[in-house]
């Protein structure tokens, strides 16, 4: 036997929480609304049967005023899966319940996993089970996905129910007003005689009167869709007048009054504390003014130790990506495959995978941030701020996402109801600098500005990036999206809850293998192709001139043996400059080496920046392959910074983090965004802008700070 399960819930109601703890997978969990934005599916087995389960985007209602709810209705209605598990937050249960109501309306009869039980109860507060069972005609289970209890027993109902799928199920009909309960019968009727395939006629009545724009599409291009539509307008008009207001809102009502009446049958309130320990703290971390510095604060902490705590671990890496490349040297045969391993794979590879301490400690500390509901506050302090930017409060949220991976934050965008809230926030979140330029500000900063490292790691990551963020919205405002209107903002904020070990390092380890999957795939293919375009093609020339030098330096006897070691180290290195000039790769460089020298960068620049277009992490590869050519058995990091020294100021190194900063994102990134926008146009416009914003913000900083004298 083989069912299908999808799970429909509120955002921050546990509930992929819930599908992690029955599937085993390991997908993102937070506290806070908005972190499922696609479906997402896992199989697991119970009792012999083959159960796949579903988790759907988090929806507060079946209306599919955004994207996600239009995802998880859709799902809903087309797909028709075997059993719907609503997970609902058991402390907050008369809210939840609307969905439960909407999914009943629609002809679901869904299995109620009353989750966070453990809250309720601790709380003092209790939930007359059966009453609700009998009242809603429904099977429930309590549950706490939290501490893993009560998932045997809600699997069990649920395949339970599946079993009992033949059975004819009864359509909640909640009673509305008189007259709109009049003018919905007498849609139902029309729908029923002009749509007869349609199995659900009173919900798709309802949803007419709720303009819904969907259902209104659905019905459109039918013949009996000017009768149904002139019938719905002249008793929507009639109902306003009669009643003071619009059908809409009198639905919504009466849902809440019959939830309501549920809710003083079935919970009971234990005793009331004066103020809740989330309120007290909230006192403070939402206050007017002090919420801003905290916020702040946090996010110092949170990149000071990222560098700090970070410096340790990586030594150790590059000791062994050292020793590795040593190794390698004095055991391989001289050749081809000795020179791709040593400078190629260990070089590129190696000079990207020493940042991933930092990586996941600045993951280790945003789940922490989100898994105890801080990050929803974050959001919400940010709603006023955001609203004077032209954005939507909720755009705070894809914002902070993509500290952590642009793709999933551009996705997030989906929760907006407006599409050009959805527009602009795709546009600038590429903006925040993602984990991948990560490692170009250790590396640059640890090798330029050694004692305010952790600072400049900082500045770039967070203060930067959020102040581009924040300009180009004002510019959008008052350009592209000029005299668009402001939606409100509402967004749940969760109590705060201490994380669990479990969830932290489940985190943590998410973004980390994402990180390293890129080592072995992306950047260990880009990595031996520059390799080989920096090798190739051969200059016989160039090597005969070099080593002839240094044979005259071998035989000659004026210089003392530390002075001839250092004059043949001096023309080994500039025999491989010569060498990597006329190679492939040197050639490329050339051509787009006059788009980087205003910013101060020279051709291998140019190239660790194209390569960057690919994915952002190989920047720091290609650089450990560019300017690292020629140091076999050397200490890979210390002669890159070496080598970076050489070929940049402080100054044209700042200018260099700008450009990566501001500039276009990776190409799965950018994939992302043509297939969230659905449009070429405004796909290539973020790219096409971020490179002139990118190169126009780095050049005016590095030729002003030459006029200044700051080299």
């Amino acid at each position: 036997m083989s069912i299908r399960i999808a799970l429909a819930g509120n955002p921050n109601s546990g509930k992929t929480s819930l599908f992690n703890a029955i599937t085993g997978a390991m997908q993102k969990v937070g506290n806070w609304g908005g972190v499922t934005v696609e479906i997402k599916e896992g199989i697991t087995s119970v009792n012999g049967t083959r159960v796949t389960v579903i988790d759907l985007p988090g929806t507060y209602s079946l209306s599919a005023f955004s994207e996600e709810e239009q995802v998880a209705r859709d799902y809903l209605v087309k797909e028709k899966p075997d059993v719907v598990i609503n997970v609902i937050d058991a402390t907050n249960l008369e809210r939840h319940l609307y969905l439960t109501v909407q999914l009943m309306e629609m002809g679901i009869r869904p299995v109620l996993a009353l989750n966070m039980w453990d809250e309720v109860t601790a709380k003092g507060d209790s939930i007359d089970l059966k009453q609700l069972q009998a009242l809603l005609d429904v099977t429930a289970v309590t549950t706490s996905a939290r501490n893993r209890t009560g998932i045997d027993q809600l699997m069990l109902k649920a395949i339970e129910q599946a079993a009992n799928n033949n059975k004819e199920v009864s359509i909640l009909s909640v009673r509305m007003p008189e007259e709109l309960e009049q003018s919905i019968t007498a849609v139902e009727k029309s729908l029923k005689e002009h749509f007869p395939d349609l199995s659900q006629h009173r919900w798709y009545a309802t949803k007419l009167f709720e303009r819904d724009k969907t259902i209104e599409k659905i019905i459109e291009n039918q013949p009996g869709a000017p009768l149904i539509r002139a019938q719905r307008n002249e008793s929507d008009i009639l109902i306003t007048k009669r009643l003071g207001d619009d059908p809409a809102s009198l639905i919504a009502e009466s849902r809440y009054g019959y939830i309501a009446g549920i809710a003083r049958e079935t919970i009971v309130k234990g005793k009331q504390h004066r103020i809740e320990v989330s309120d007290q703290i909230d006192v403070v971390l939402t206050h007017r003014f002090w919420a801003y510095p905290i916020f702040i604060i946090f996010m110092w902490l949170l990149f000071q130790a990222t560098f700090k705590l970070g410096e340790y671990p990586m030594g150790w890496i590059e000791s062994l990506v050292g020793w590795l490349q040593e190794f390698a040297s004095s055991t391989l045969p001289a050749g081809v495959i000795r020179d791709v391993i040593v400078d190629g794979i260990i070089a590129g590879v190696g000079g990207v995978i020493i940042f991933l301490p930092n990586i996941m400690i600045l993951f280790f500390g945003i789940s922490i941030m989100e898994d105890t509901g801080y990050m929803a506050r974050a959001a919400f302090i940010m709603d006023r701020l955001m609203h004077r930017i032209g954005l939507h409060g909720k755009s705070f949220i894809p914002m902070i996402m993509g500290l952590g991976c642009s793709v999933p934050a551009i996705m997030a965008a989906r929760t907006l109801e407006s599409r050009n809230d959805r527009i602009k926030t795709i546009l600038l979140t590429p903006l925040i600098s993602c984990s991948a330029r990560l490692p170009v500000f250790v590396l640059f900063a640890g090798t330029f500005f050694p004692k305010h490292a952790g600072n400049v790691v900082f500045l770039f990551q967070v203060v930067f990036s959020f102040g581009a963020f924040i300009l180009m919205a004002i510019l959008f405002k008052h350009t592209l999206f000029k005299g668009c209107a402001d939606n409100p903002f509402v967004m749940e904020l969760p109590p705060y809850r201490l994380p669990t070990v479990r969830s932290v390092l489940i985190h943590m380890w998410h973004k980390a293998e994402h990180y390293l999957q890129k080592m072995g795939g992306v950047v260990l293919l880009f990595s031996v192709i520059l390799w080989w375009a920096g090798s190739y093609p051969e200059s016989p020339a160039i090597e005969k001139e070099y080593d002839s030098k240094i044979a005259s330096i071998n035989t000659t006897g004026q210089l003392s043996s530390e002075q001839r070691e250092a004059r043949i180290a001096e023309l080994q290195t500039e025999k491989s400059a010569k060498l990597l000039e006329q190679s492939y790769i040197g050639r490329v460089g050339h051509i787009f080496e006059p788009l980087v020298r205003p910013f101060g960068t020279d051709w291998r620049g140019a190239v660790s920046l194209i390569t960057g277009f690919v994915a952002k992490e190989i920047v720091v590869g290609s650089m450990g392959v560019l300017y690292s050519a020629g140091t076999e058995g050397a200490e890979e990091s210390d002669v890159l910074r070496a080598k970076l020294k050489e070929h940049f100021t402080p100054l044209s190194a700042f200018a260099f983090m700008l450009f990566v900063l501001l500039y276009t994102p990776c190409i799965v990134a950018f994939i992302t965004i043509i297939r969230e926008l659905k449009n070429w146009k405004w796909s290539a416009f973020s790219v096409c802008y971020q490179l002139i914003f990118a190169f126009s913000t780095a050049t005016i900083v590095f030729q002003i700070g030459k006029l200044l004298g700051l080299q």
